[in-house]
């Protein structure tokens, strides 16, 4: 099968190592794999695994934006020269892009959803999710029913994978970040922003530093909220036990003792399943896509009460009990095997044939 996946960029995040996976998945399987985005910094990734890249210019947030029609006329001859199969949707941008190619060539196409979308008329009316859509967990699929009114019969769950391969290959970086073999670690890996939880996590840390001197927070990533977070860092006199690195996600796991994500919302959730593999304790709030990876007690620990102290209650538990951390990690690299590359592709693929189907059957 010759596969277009669309996105607006290749830059770090979410959706583009979601794309980059899906990728290195359909591609391991035996399927000839196209991407087509702006750019960005992981198009470098695409070349190491001998993905072709096709340039467009999509960096866009608006669909009534005339970046979006040179992007049609861009790819028109080239889905027809490269014999696509199926177009494969993962922004808003992307999904009204698909949907002008599926008008034109009747190239059947889907979108994926990620996340939580707010419920504004303009979505609801124009939808744009292709013949099938895919939700990367059971809570997004419930907001594309209830909230986006979305048809539930075209709605297919597919959870995210990962290279278990190569997922335990980081190197420590304490010493870059000024921190020793003998202090314990909290991390929270991904973009700062409102809804990731960074301001609950520095409120919690403040309630154990007291008691463990040894205790540090280190944040990978940067982000909006930014400025809210180092004010409140410095209110709370922290700046000493809150420590800021650049690094990449296996790197980083190796460098830490638990992974903290406290986000308020979550699509999935790729941290928690990237620290699985990692063989890193994680604790998470019981919302979203955590919740479903995460089974309490057993594989990591969901907090119930969005709550700085319920949080640090937590924290406290899995650093005093080291039994319970160990049992709690050799569990959850035993689960991470559901989160594996061939699953996620074979999951998609069955989505394919789903789209490709009805497209045949309505021609």
């Amino acid at each position: 099968m010759n596969i277009l996946i669309l996105t607006t960029h290749l830059n770090k995040g979410g959706i583009s190592r979601y794309v980059i996976n899906l990728a290195k998945g359909l591609s391991l399987q035996g399927h000839k794999v196209f991407i087509a985005s702006s750019g960005g910094e992981w198009v470098s990734e695409l070349r190491n695994l001998n993905i072709m890249h096709k340039d467009i210019s999509i960096k866009t947030k608006s669909i009534c934006s005339l970046k979006i029609l040179f992007s049609f006329f861009a790819l028109s001859g080239f889905i027809i020269t490269n014999k696509i199969d199926i177009i494969h949707a993962n922004t808003r941008v992307t999904q009204f892009l698909a949907y002008l190619l599926y008008k034109k060539s009747k190239i059947p196409y889907l979108s994926s959803f990620h996340g939580f979308y707010r419920p504004k008329k303009f979505r609801k009316l124009f939808k744009f999710s292709g013949l099938l859509a895919i939700a990367v967990s059971k809570s997004v699929s419930c907001h594309l029913k209830e909230d986006l009114e979305i048809d539930p019969d075209i709605i297919k769950v597919v959870y995210n994978g990962i290279d278990l391969e190569s997922s335990d290959q980081g190197i420590s970086k304490r010493s870059q970040a000024g921190l020793s073999s003998d202090d314990f670690i909290l991390g929270i890996l991904g973009r700062i922003s409102a809804e990731k939880g960074h301001l609950l996590a520095v409120e919690a840390l403040s309630r154990l530093v007291p008691k463990y001197d040894n205790l540090f927070l280190l944040l990978s990533g940067r982000g909006k909220h930014q400025d809210k977070l180092n004010s409140l860092i410095d209110n709370l006199k922290l700046e000493k036990k809150v420590k800021f690195i650049d690094s990449e996600a296996a790197d980083f796991l190796k460098t830490i003792n638990i992974l903290l994500v406290p986000s308020e919302k979550e699509g999935f959730g790729f941290a928690v399943v990237e620290a699985f593999a990692g063989g890193v304790a994680v604790i998470g709030y019981n919302t979203g896509g955590i919740a479903e990876i995460i089974q309490n007690r057993s594989n990591g620990i969901l907090f119930n009460h969005y709550d700085s102290l319920v949080l640090a209650d937590a924290i406290e538990e899995l650093m005093t009990k080291g039994q319970l951390r160990q049992r709690m990690v050799a569990k959850a690299k035993e689960d991470v095997h559901n989160y594996s590359l061939e699953n996620m592709a074979s999951g998609t693929l069955r989505v394919y044939a789903g789209a490709i189907d009805l497209r045949e059957k309505s021609s």
